[in-house]
């Protein structure tokens, strides 16, 4: 905001002129926090916001440009001001260039440009119209930036829901040029609201012939032709008087009583003024201001400002200005000019009929805002006022049809299609309006409720809720008999499916089972090769060692059994060899004995003793 060189909001002209500037209750910076976040919600970035909010500084301070007189002749110097200063600074523009745009004005004699200083209800008209300009181009950027981050073009969807908010029926104590507008799109969007809540109905009863009386109602045709009839309507005069340079109000108010005094929803009266015969009343206008405002004096000048703006907004805003013109790049006089011949009122009513071809094309629904007192208090109505707006706005006579109407159609076909299944018996003719009929029939409804037009049934309020009703039962009959035959089919279909994926499961594991038993059998058979190769070779290392062992103690053993042998071989060598010694010596001493003893023993006893001793 400091970039913007905002002041308190009493500091600025435009704003201070209803000396309202706070309201009880209403938290101002609380207020634009939430906008501030619903501009972030609605993906308008933050350099976007800051031109946003620049741009409306610059119409505060354009406001508080002031002019000074400098001739006899009313023409004027802007004044260097700081509103000036701010402006221009916010715009883009050079001061001169802003100076320029708001105090001359071109015009094109022949050839040449001859520059014009404005006077100063001109300058101060050009000062508005530019600032009104920037404020209604940046109202149409804001809504064009709002509808690309929703996605309600065309090219992304075919259907949408809309809500059209109007401005209501003004008539003050002065009218002037703005309420004639107002109150004139009233008229159209009443004629919108007629037509389909009266007309529209009460033609398709007698197009379809059936009985029917009609309703009366306000029909505001010959007030819209006030307005619209050409050449002498109030909107021509209106731009007629508009093209001439020493036109006034007051000649406009003469013009329009020369013209229009022999109708009967006009009424001229004195100082410039008139009354119009609207569908909500008599209202009296102001003629003052008239031929100013309908001009809408953004000249040239502005435009070309707007175009030298180094802002991208003003540049924008001066694009779309001139956007009817097929090359938007040139800055010629002449395209300029032909973007501005349209006047005020040529341009409402053009934006005001394409907003009723939308319509048109629509579904409406319309909803009746009635305003309770004049006093913007709660909860106090003023009977008169409420009434008279109930009369006005054609509700009295909207309740009155709805009443006495028939709210429910259907082609004897559709008819037929929806509730025909709901007929006990069957009957003779199969056409759509016969089977319309017996199905009326048959539920007994009276035939004061409902009426057989030539294509369509028609049905008053409450009568098709019976047969809604009896199509409820019958289609919740047929939910649970189609619910337990389907369930019934899903349970078969469950078992086949069941069995047959039970069986296949079967076959499947049988398969893997045997494919693994295989697997396991050949591994079992290699373990089993792998376990004999192994324990052979086991086997062999043990044999070969414990063989080792046994051929080592084998040696021992023997090694120890040949040297006992030995050693008992050594001693019977050496017993043999005692024995013998023995022997021969027991030999000697038996020849000595027997020697001795031969002559004193017997020879029996010899022997024996010589046995004896060989032992």
């Amino acid at each position: 905001m400091e970039q913007s060189c905002l002041r308190s909001a009493n500091y600025y002209n435009y704003l201070k002129q209803s000396s309202c500037l706070r309201i009880d209750g209403v938290d101002d910076a609380k207020r634009f926090s939430s906008l501030l976040g619903a501009l972030d919600i609605v993906q308008i970035s933050g350099e976007n916001q800051m031109e946003l909010f620049s741009m409306l500084a610059v119409v505060l301070w354009l406001g508080n440009i002031s002019f000074s007189v400098i001739d006899n002749e009313n023409h004027v110097e802007v004044d260097s001001n700081e509103g000036l200063a701010n402006a221009a600074k916010l715009l883009g523009c050079s001061v001169p260039q802003l100076v320029i745009a708001l105090s001359t004005r071109k015009i094109q004699a022949g050839k040449e440009n001859i520059v014009q200083r404005l006077t100063l209800t001109q300058a101060i008209d050009a000062r508005d119209a530019l600032a009104k300009s920037i404020y209604a181009h940046l109202f149409d950027w804001i809504v064009e930036q709002i509808n690309h981050s929703l996605g309600t073009g065309r090219q992304r969807t075919r259907r949408s829901i809309s809500i059209l908010d109007i401005y209501g029926f003004e008539s003050f104590n002065k009218n002037g040029f703005e309420q004639f507008c107002i109150n004139y799109a009233n008229e159209r969007l009443q004629q919108h609201f007629n037509r389909h809540l009266f007309k529209l109905e009460q033609e398709e009863y007698l197009d379809d012939g059936i009985d029917w009386v009609s309703v009366e109602f306000v029909d505001n045709t010959d007030c819209l032709s006030l307005f619209e009839k050409k050449p002498l309507g109030l909107l021509s005069l209106l731009d007629e008087e508009s093209t001439f340079p020493k036109a006034t109000d007051l000649s406009f108010a003469n013009k329009l009583k020369q013209h229009l005094s022999g109708n009967p929803g006009f009424k001229g009266e004195q100082d410039g003024a008139f009354k119009i015969c609207h569908y909500a009343g008599e209202v009296s206008y102001d003629t003052t201001g008239f031929l100013e405002k309908n001009r809408d004096p953004l000249h040239t000048e502005s435009i070309q400002l707007l175009f030298s703006c180094k802002s991208d907004l003003p540049k924008d805003f001066a694009s779309v200005m001139i956007a009817y013109s097929q090359n938007k790049s040139s800055l010629s006089c002449h395209l300029l000019v032909d973007s501005q011949k349209q006047s005020v009122v040529n341009k409402f009513k053009a934006q005001l009929f394409k907003l009723m071809q939308q319509l048109e094309n629509t579904s409406p629904h319309f909803i009746r805002c009635i305003q309770p007192n004049n006093k913007q208090r709660p909860r106090q109505f003023e009977h008169d006022l409420v009434l008279h707006q109930l009369k006005c706005c054609g509700v009295f006579e909207v309740v009155r049809i709805s009443r006495a109407g028939y709210p429910t159609r259907m082609t004897h076909q559709q008819f037929a299609e929806r509730y025909g299944f709901l007929l006990s018996h069957s009957v003779a003719s199969q056409n759509p309006l016969s089977i319309s009929v017996a199905v009326l029939q048959q539920f007994s409804i009276p035939p004061e409720m409902y009426q057989v037009g030539y294509t369509k049934l028609f049905l008053r309020t409450g009568q098709v809720a019976a047969l809604e009703n009896a199509k409820n039962r019958m289609l919740h009959g047929a939910l649970r008999i189609q619910r337990n035959f389907r369930g019934l089919h899903t349970r078969r279909e469950y078992y086949t499916l069941k069995k047959g994926a039970t069986a296949l499961q079967s076959f499947v594991r049988g398969e893997k089972a045997r494919f693994r038993f295989d697997y396991l059998f050949k591994r079992w058979r290699a373990a089993v090769l792998i376990q004999k190769y192994t324990r052979r070779r086991l086997a062999a290392t043990m044999f070969t060692d414990q063989l080792k062992n046994i051929v080592v103690l084998q040696s021992v053993m023997r090694g120890c059994l040949a040297r006992k042998k030995f050693k008992c071989l050594q001693e019977e060598k050496e017993s043999k060899v005692i024995n013998s010694k023995v022997r021969r010596d027991v030999r000697n001493n038996i020849s000595q004995v027997r020697l001795c003893h031969v002559s004193s023993r017997s020879p029996y006893l010899y022997i024996l003793s010589v046995i004896n001793l060989a032992r």
